[in-house]
C-alpha cells in the first residue's frame, strides 16, 4: 500500500519541478506579485498595529528597533530588488546612492512617515517589475555578487521577505500586539 502512495508523491513532486522549470518569466513575476502582495499587507497591517512608542523598541542592543526593521524592508523594495534588475531607488527620495541610502533610509522612525514609505517602496517594487521583461526573459539576475535563475532570485528574496515579516510578528507578540490577521472576529 505504502508503494502506490510513494510513487504518486515522487509524481507530483516530478510534475511541479517540470511546471516551476517550464514556467515563464511572466508566470514567475505574477506568482512573486501575488505572494508579495500578502507580504506587504501582513507588513503594512503591523506597521498601523504597532503604537508609534513601540517604534523604537527593541529585542536587545545592537538588533534593529521596530521602525528599523520596516524601513529595512522598505529599503529593500526600493533599492536591492530594482538594482538587480538594473534599476535605482527613486531619486526623489533624496537619501543618497549605495550603502548611503540603505544606512540613511533606516533612520526614519516617524510611524506615518514609516507606514508612507512602506506603501511607497512596494508600489516602487511592483514598477520595476512591471517594466523588466527585458531582464527577465534572459532567465539570469545578477545579485548579491551572484547570477541567480529568474526563479531562484525570486524564491530568494521572497524567502527573506517572510524572514521578516516573521521578526515583526515575533516583536509584536512580545510588545502584546495581535497580528491583524490573526484576531478572531468578534
Amino acid at each position: 500500500m505504502k508503494t502506490p502512495l510513494a510513487l504518486l508523491t515522487l509524481t507530483a513532486l516530478s510534475a511541479g519541478s517540470l511546471a516551476a522549470q517550464n514556467a515563464t518569466p511572466s508566470d514567475l513575476r505574477r506568482e512573486y506579485l501575488a505572494n508579495m502582495k500578502e507580504v506587504e499587507d501582513k507588513v503594512v497591517g503591523l506597521a498601523e498595529a504597532f503604537p508609534a512608542e513601540k517604534y523604537s523598541w527593541r529585542p536587545g542592543a545592537g538588533v534593529r528597533s521596530v521602525s528599523e526593521v520596516l524601513m529595512h524592508i522598505a529599503s529593500e523594495h526600493y533599492g536591492y530588488l530594482p538594482m538587480s534588475l538594473g534599476k535605482q531607488p527613486p531619486a526623489d527620495l533624496k537619501m543618497g546612492t549605495g550603502r548611503e541610502f540603505f544606512s540613511n533610509i533606516e533612520k526614519v522612525t516617524d510611524k506615518a512617515k514609516v507606514i508612507e514609505h512602506l506603501k511607497a517602496a512596494f508600489a516602487y517594487q511592483r514598477t520595476v517589475l512591471m517594466g523588466a521583461d527585458s531582464i527577465l526573459n534572459k532567465g539570469t539576475v545578477k545579485a548579491f555578487g551572484q547570477e541567480y535563475s529568474v526563479a531562484g532570485f525570486f524564491n530568494l528574496y521572497i524567502a527573506d521577505q517572510h524572514e521578516h515579516l516573521g521578526q515583526l510578528i515575533a516583536y509584536a507578540r512580545v510588545n502584546g500586539i495581535v497580528p491583524p490577521w490573526s484576531k478572531k472576529p468578534s
